[in-house]
């Protein structure tokens, strides 16, 4: 199952991600398909971004290995993912998707070499 939550006032496309999850952990054979996702602000973050990370900048994707919530925990700032998709002159949801089946990766144990060739088979 996964959960959504969103702190945010961004619209997320909560339907698609959940059945975008679906396809990646089935495609992966994951034992654990149990998953949250959290949409937060900068300000929120940056500040865990600091906290697990000793990074200050903002990031666009947080993974948490949570086994209270099976596989882990997601953790987006859609005000970064947004930011980052103009940038590359794409959609919000092309980006959403990118970093959603990246950080799902990140929870699989897949390096970010293996990441990027794998990600290609769900975006």
């Amino acid at each position: 199952m996964v959960e959504i939550r969103n702190t945010t006032k961004a619209r997320i496309p909560e339907a698609y991600l959940k059945n975008l999850a679906k396809k990646v952990l089935a495609g992966e054979r994951a034992k654990k398909r149990d998953v949250s996702v959290v949409f937060v602000g900068k300000k929120e973050a940056r500040a865990l971004n600091k906290a697990y990370r000793k990074k200050t900048y903002v990031p666009n994707i947080l993974s948490f290995e949570v086994e209270e919530f099976g596989l882990g925990e997601l953790v987006l700032c859609p005000e970064i993912i947004s930011h980052d998709a103009r940038k590359y002159g794409i959609t919000f949801k092309q980006e959403l998707s990118h970093v959603f089946v990246h950080g799902l990766m990140h929870l699989l144990g897949y390096s970010h070499t293996k990441i990027e060739e794998k990600s290609k088979n769900y975006l």
